[in-house]
C-alpha cells in the first residue's frame, strides 16, 4: 500500500537532488517540486511513484522560506520545533516569538549549488557579515584549484612536492584512460606518484575499490605509506587492499576494481608466458580493472618479451601475445632509430647532416615537424658543416635538444609509459625556486676485519671447492660444463664468512640433497636450481667432509658471531645502523646474540623467521627518533623495496653473488632524502666484513663489486640486464682462475657496462620524458608558490568556521604529539548549516580527518599529520556546503562616506568565476563513461580558474574603473565603521531608494547584465584568455605534429589513435577559451551615503 501523502508534504527519493515538495498527486504518482530561490520557487519537477518517496521531517535549525500571505514578501527563517499537525515553529529575524507555519507553506532549497546569487540579492536576501567569511574561503578554494589544476591529492598528501612526481600524477589523472606504466629509475618515488593517484581516485569516488599488489615483505610498508602520507582512512566507505604478489589465488576478489596498482610489476612478468602463473592471473585482474598503474624500473633495453608482457597488461588489443613477432620487429627497428638519434651531438657538427639524413630515412614522410626542427639545426652550419660565425654553441645545443625531444614524444614505444631518469631529476636547476630532489648517495665500504677460525674455515672451504672442481674438469675434459659449476661457486661464495652454518647447508643440499640444508641456507628456488644443475663431483664430498671436520661445533656459530660483534660494535655506537647479513640464518643468530649481550639497545630483526608483521614493527621501532642507538639486523627479506634511508651506518656482513641483488640492497639506503634525513648531508657510512687474509675469493669479489661494477659509486639499476648477461662469464673466470680471474675482470666489466650504458642512453632518448615545449601551466611551480601562503589558507578557513561572521564550527589549537594542530569539533558543534546536509557530511568525516595543520613543512615533521587543504574531507565538505548554502551569496548594506554629499548612491557588485569551458571536449568520445573530472584538470592547466569583481553604479552603463572607489567598495563589511546591513527590518529603506521592489529587482538584473557585457573592458579577462589560448595553441600544434607523425609510423609504434583523440580534446578546450564560462558566485549592493542632516523646529 502506497504511503498517504498530501500536497505540500516534504519528501525525498533515491538519487533525488535534495528535499522536494509534493506539488501534484495523480493516483499512485506524485509530482515533486524542487526550490532554488524565491525568484525560482520551482526549479525542477519530477514525477515519481509515491511508493518510492519517503517523508522528510525538517530538523531544528533548518533554513526555510515562507511567503507571507498578507504582504506577498518571501521571508527566510529557521525551524525551532514542530507540532503534531504538520506545522513547524519558525523563527524569523528580529521576531519576538516563533511563528507556527503549515508545512505546505514552507520551502527549503534543494541540494544543488546556488544557480544565481543575483536572484538571492534581488529577492531581498542579505547577510553581509557572512558574505565576507564565505567569499574569503571561496577565493582560497579557487586559488587551491588553480595551483593544483583540480588535483587535490597534491595539496592534501603529506609528502614533498617535486616536479617529476607532480608531472607523472597529473599526466595519469588528466587522462580519461588511466592505464599507465610508471617506469622511473630506482629511488625517484614511483610509490609517491602512485600514492597521488590512489588518493585522488578516492577523492573523486569515496566508494572506490582499489587493490595494490606488492611483494609480501613490502605490504606493510605500502599500508603505512597509504595511511600516514596519503590518509586512505579519510575514506571509510572505500575498499583499499594491499595484496601480496605471492597470493594470486586471492586476486579474484578484486576483479572489476576501480584502480589496480602493481608494484614491482616486472617480477610477475619476467620469465613468464601468457599462460603461466602468476602472469595469467595478473592479466585477468589487470584487464578487468577500470584504471591500472604498473610500477617497474625495468630498463629500456630489457628483453622485448618483458616489455610486451607489461604493455599487454595496459592494452591487450594493441599488444597481443599472438603478435609477438611483429612486436619484436618493431622493437628492433627502434634500436636502430635510437642509434641514429644518439649521433645528434653538438660537439661533432660534421656528423650532423648524415645523422639527420639517416633518421629521416627511418621516419614516415608525414613527419613535417622533424623536417622543420632538423632544418633549423642545419641552418646553423656553414658549407663545411661547422658552426656559423657568430652563432652561440648553446643555440645549436638547444635546437638539437628540440629534435631529440620531438623524436622521443612522437616515437616512444607506448605513450602511456612515464619514465624519468636519475641524472635528469637529480640535476639541480639554479634558476628554479623549487628545492632539488636529492638522494642519500653512496660511498665505498671500509673493511672491518674478523679474525676467527670459523670465518677462515669458510673461506678456505670455498677456495678448496673451486680448486678441486676446476682441476677435476681439466683432468676429465669437462670444461664445457664450466658455466654450470661457475654458478655453484657463486652461490657458495655468497654463504661464505662469519659462521659456517649457511655454507654447510648449501653444500649439504648440493652434495647430499639435504632439504634442511637448503632451508637453513636460505636458498631461493633459482639458487637451488643452480646448485642442482651441475652433476655432483666426487671431490666435492671431500670438501664438505673437510669443512665439517674443521669445526668443533655446528658451524662454530658462537665464536663466529662473537667475532662479528667485536668487529661491528665500534661503528654502531650512537648510530641508526643496518646490518645486512644476506640469506640464511646469520641474521637470526646475530640478532639473538646482540639482544642477549645488549639488552638496553634497540635491536630489531627483519628476517623471514619473524614474518612480515614483526619485521615491519621492527623497522618502525628502528626509525623512531626517541633513541640514540638503534640497530636493524636483516637477512635478504629487507633487500627489496624497503625504505631505510634514515640509516647513518650500514654494515655488509656478506655480499650477494649477484651485483643486481646488491643494487637492490643499496637502493634501500640510497633513496630520497626526506624530512627524516634533512640534516644528513653525506651518504651513510658503509662497512663490509672481511677476513685477515686479503688474498681470498670473497675479498676479490668485493673489490670487483666496488671497482668494476661501481656499485658503491652510483646506481646501476638501469644496467641490470647487461650485468645479468655478463655475470656467468665473470663467475666462470673465478672458477678457472680464482682470485686472479676476478681481479682481471675489473677492466672487462667496466668496459661492458660502459657499452651498456651508452646503449641505454641511446634508447632513453626515445623513451624518457622530454620537455620539448613549456607547459601551459606549470603546476609544480604554482604549488610551490602556493605553499608560501599557507597562513592565508588557515585564516580563510578559521574565519569561515568562526563565530564572528562564520558558521560557528568550533575550532581550537592543541598540542598533539608535541606539535600544534588545529582541531575542529565536528561532533560537538552545531554549525549554522542545514542540519540535514551537515549531518550527512559529518557522517563521512572521521574525527582524525578534522585535525591537522596548514603548513606542509609542519606536517612532514610529524608523520601522520594531515594537511587541511582541498582534498581533506572536512575542507571538501565545507566547500560543498558553501556552494549549496544561499547564506552569504548576497549582501546589501549602507556604507558611510563622510566626504560624500548628496542623495545616497547604490552600487551593485558581482564576483565572477572564470574557467575554461569543457562542453565541447565532453562531446568527443574519450573512451571513458564520464570524463568530466579528467577534462576539468586538463582545462585548468590550459586556463587556471580565476575570479573577478566588478562594481557599477545603479542605472549606469559603465562599471567602476577608479581604483580608489573600487577599493572603498571592496572593503569587508564592518559594523564598527558604520556599515549597516539591510535586514528584514531595514530592507524598506533600500527598496525606497529604488522606488519599489520591481525597480530594485530590475536594477539588480540590469547591473549584472551590463557588468557581464563590459567585463572585458574593465578587467584583464580578454588578455588572460588570449594569452592562455596562444600558449595552448602553440603547445598543441607541436603535439598534433607528433601525433600525426606517430600515426604514420606504424612500423615503429602502435598506439597513435588515442593520441590524436587527445589532441582533438585539447583543441576543443582551446576553442572554448574564446568564450570561457563566466558565472556569478556572489552579488552585493552597497548604498553610499553621507551624513544625514536632521532639521529641528523652532
Amino acid at each position: 500500500m502506497s504511503p498517504r501523502y498530501e500536497i505540500g508534504h516534504m519528501v525525498a527519493y533515491s538519487d533525488s537532488p535534495g528535499v522536494g515538495r509534493i506539488g501534484v498527486i495523480d493516483g499512485a504518482r506524485v509530482r515533486v517540486d524542487f526550490f532554488e530561490s524565491t525568484a525560482e520557487p520551482v526549479a525542477r519537477s519530477e514525477w515519481i511513484a509515491a511508493s518510492d518517496c519517503r517523508r522528510v521531517r525538517l530538523e531544528r535549525e533548518t533554513r526555510v522560506y515562507w511567503r507571507n500571505p498578507d504582504t506577498g514578501v518571501w521571508m527566510a527563517g529557521r525551524v525551532m520545533g514542530a507540532s503534531g499537525d504538520d506545522r513547524y515553529f519558525i523563527r524569523f529575524p528580529n521576531a519576538e516569538y516563533d511563528l507556527p507555519v503549515a508545512e505546505g507553506q514552507l520551502r527549503i532549497r534543494w541540494d544543488l549549488p546556488v544557480r544565481d546569487p543575483v536572484t538571492v540579492l534581488a529577492a531581498g536576501g542579505s547577510e553581509s557579515a557572512f558574505q565576507d567569511a564565505r567569499m574569503g574561503l571561496l577565493r582560497n578554494l579557487i586559488a587551491q584549484r588553480c595551483a593544483s589544476a583540480s588535483t587535490f591529492a597534491l595539496l592534501s598528501s603529506a609528502v614533498e612536492l617535486y616536479p617529476h612526481q607532480v608531472h607523472a600524477a597529473l599526466t595519469v589523472l588528466s587522462d580519461p584512460v588511466q592505464r599507465y606504466l610508471l617506469a622511473d629509475e630506482v629511488g625517484l618515488g614511483k610509490t609517491i606518484e602512485a600514492g597521488f593517484v590512489i588518493r585522488q581516485t578516492l577523492i573523486d569516488n569515496r566508494n572506490a575499490h582499489i587493490a595494490v599488489l606488492a611483494p609480501e615483505m613490502l605490504r606493510r610498508q605500502w599500508i603505512g605509506e597509504l595511511l600516514d602520507r596519503f590518509f586512505i582512512s579519510d575514506f571509510p566507505a572505500a575498499k583499499v587492499k594491499v595484496v601480496a604478489h605471492e597470493d594470486p589465488e586471492r586476486w579474484t576478489s578484486h576483479h572489476g576494481c576501480d584502480l589496480l596498482v602493481v608494484d614491482e610489476a616486472h617480477r610477475l612478468v619476467q620469465d613468464s608466458g601468457p599462460e603461466e602463473s602468476p602472469y595469467r592471473e595478473l592479466t585477468a585482474l589487470a584487464h578487468s580493472a577500470e584504471r591500472l598503474l604498473l610500477l617497474s624500473a625495468t630498463p629500456v633495453t630489457s628483453h622485448y618479451t618483458t616489455h610486451l608482457g607489461l604493455l599487454h597488461l595496459l592494452d591487450p588489443v594493441l599488444y597481443d601475445w599472438n603478435d609477438r613477432e611483429s612486436f619484436q620487429h618493431r622493437y628492433e627497428l627502434r634500436e636502430r632509430l635510437a642509434d641514429s638519434v644518439y649521433g645528434l651531438d653538438s660537439d661533432f657538427t660534421p656528423l650532423l647532416p648524415s645523422s639527420i639524413a639517416d633518421i629521416r630515412e627511418q621516419l614516415p614522410a608525414e613527419d613535417r615537424r622533424f623536417d622543420e626542427l632538423s632544418s633549423a639545426v642545419l641552418d646553423l652550419l656553414d658549407e663545411d658543416d661547422e658552426l656559423k660565425s657568430g652563432v652561440a654553441p648553446t643555440e645549436l645545443t638547444a635546437r638539437i635538444q628540440a629534435v631529440r625531444g620531438h623524436l622521443s614524444e612522437a616515437y616512444r614505444l607506448h605513450r602511456r609509459v612515464i619514465r624519468h631518469r636519475r641524472d635528469t631529476v637529480l640535476r639541480d636547476d639554479p634558476d628554479s625556486d623549487i628545492a632539488p630532489y636529492e638522494v642519500r648517495g653512496r660511498q665505498a665500504p671500509a673493511p672491518l676485519r674478523v679474525d676467527t677460525p670459523v670465518h677462515e674455515a669458510t673461506e678456505v672451504a670455498v677456495s678448496e671447492w673451486q680448486s678441486a672442481v676446476w682441476d677435476y674438469l681439466l683432468d676429465t675434459g669437462g670444461t664445457e660444463d664450466a658455466p654450470a659449476y661457475a654458478m655453484v661457486l657463486a652461490v657458495l661464495a655468497s654463504r661464505c664468512g662469519v659462521v659456517a652454518g649457511d655454507l654447510l647447508g648449501a653444500l649439504r643440499w648440493r652434495v647430499r640433497g639435504d632439504p634442511d640444508g637448503a632451508r637453513s641456507a636460505g636458498l631461493s628456488s633459482r639458487e637451488q636450481a643452480a646448485l642442482a644443475k651441475a652433476p655432483v663431483l666426487t671431490v666435492e664430498d671431500a670438501v664438505l667432509d673437510s669443512l665439517e671436520a674443521r669445526l668443533t661445533d655446528e658451524g662454530g656459530t658462537a665464536a663466529g658471531i662473537d667475532g662479528l660483534i667485536r668487529a661491528i660494535v665500534p661503528v654502531l655506537r650512537g648510530k641508526r645502523a643496518v646490518v645486512f647479513c644476506g640469506p640464511g640464518t646469520l641474521a637470526v643468530e646475530l640478532a639473538a646474540r646482540m639482544r642477549a649481550r645488549f639488552p638496553k639497545v634497540r635491536i630489531g630483526e627483519h628476517t623471514h623467521r619473524v614474518g612480515a608483521d614483526e619485521a615491519e614493527r621492527a623497522v618502525s621501532a628502528w626509525r623512531s627518533p626517541e633513541v640514540k642507538t638503534a640497530v636493524l639486523i636483516a637477512d635478504d627479506s629487507a633487500e627489496d623495496g624497503l625504505n631505510l634511508q634514515t640509516a647513518d651506518t650500514v654494515v655488509h656482513a656478506r655480499l650477494p653473488w649477484s651485483p643486481n641483488q646488491l643494487e637492490q640492497r643499496l637502493g634501500r639506503i640510497d633513496r630520497y632524502r626526506g624530512m627524516e634525513t634533512i640534516h644528513a648531508s653525506a651518504p651513510a657510512d658503509q662497512y663490509r666484513i672481511a677476513g685477515v687474509d686479503a688474498d681470498t675469493l670473497t675479498e676479490a669479489w668485493a673489490e670487483l663489486l666496488e671497482n668494476g661494477y661501481g656499485l658503491f659509486t652510483e646506481s646501476v639499476s638501469t644496467l641490470q640486464d647487461a650485468i645479468a648477461e655478463g655475470l656467468p662469464r665473470t663467475w666462470r673466470l673465478a672458477l678457472e682462475q680464482s682470485v686472479d680471474g676476478l681481479a682481471e675482470s675489473v677492466g672487462t666489466v667496466r668496459a661492458e657496462l660502459a657499452a651498456a650504458r651508452a646503449a641505454i642512453d641511446k634508447m632513453d632518448m626515445l623513451e624518457s620524458i622530454h620537455s620539448t615545449v613549456s607547459e601551459t601551466h606549470d603546476v609544480a611551480l604554482a604549488l610551490n608558490e602556493f605553499e608560501t601562503r599557507w597562513r592565508e589558507t588557515r585564516e580563510a578557513l578559521l574565519h569561515y568556521t568562526s563565530g564572528m561572521g562564520g558558521i560557528e564550527l568550533r575550532a581550537e589549537e592543541r598540542q598533539v604529539q608535541g606539535r600544534r594542530r588545529d582541531v575542529f569539533d565536528i561532533t560537538g558543534s552545531q554549525p549554522l548549516l542545514d542540519p540535514r546536509l551537515w549531518g550527512r557530511e559529518r557522517q563521512r568525516i572521521r574525527p582524525e580527518s578534522a585535525q591537522g595543520v596548514f603548513n606542509r613543512s609542519a606536517a612532514l615533521r610529524t608523520p601522520g599529520t594531515r594537511i587541511l587543504r582541498h582534498g581533506n574531507p572536512l575542507v571538501d565538505a565545507l566547500g560543498s556546503l558553501l556552494r549549496i548554502d544561499d547564506r552569504g551569496q548576497a549582501a546589501a548594506f549602507r556604507r558611510l562616506d563622510r566626504s560624500f554629499a548628496g542623495a545616497p548612491v547604490p552600487y551593485f557588485g558581482f564576483d565572477f568565476l572564470v574557467e575554461a569551458d569543457i562542453g565541447g571536449a565532453l562531446k568527443l568520445d574519450t573512451g571513458s563513461f564520464d570524463a568530466s573530472t579528467e577534462l576539468r584538470r586538463q582545462a585548468d592547466r590550459v586556463l587556471p580558474p580565476f575570479m573577478l569583481r566588478v562594481w557599477i553604479p545603479s542605472g549606469s552603463d559603465m562599471p567602476v574603473t577608479d581604483p580608489q572607489l573600487n577599493a572603498w567598495l571592496g572593503r569587508p563589511y564592518d559594523k564598527k565603521s558604520g556599515d549597516r546591513n539591510y535586514n528584514l527590518q531595514r530592507i524598506k529603506g533600500l527598496i525606497d531608494i529604488f522606488g519599489g521592489w520591481d525597480r530594485y529587482q530590475g536594477a539588480a538584473r540590469a547591473a549584472e547584465r551590463i557588468c557581464r557585457e563590459r567585463l572585458t573592458e574593465v578587467t584583464d579577462l580578454e588578455r588572460k584568455c588570449a594569452q592562455a589560448q596562444e600558449r595552448a595553441r602553440e603547445r598543441n600544434a607541436v603535439i598534433r605534429a607528433q601525433a600525426l607523425a606517430r600515426h604514420a609510423a606504424g612500423h615503429l609504434v602502435s598506439d597513435s589513435e588515442s593520441l590524436l583523440l587527445n589532441v582533438d580534446v585539447t583543441e576543443a578546450l582551446i576553442e572554448g577559451l574564446s568564450e570561457p564560462t563566466v558565472r556569478v558566485v556572489a552579488a552585493s549592493c552597497i548604498v553610499r551615503s553621507g551624513f544625514e542632516r536632521v532639521r529641528s523646529g523652532i
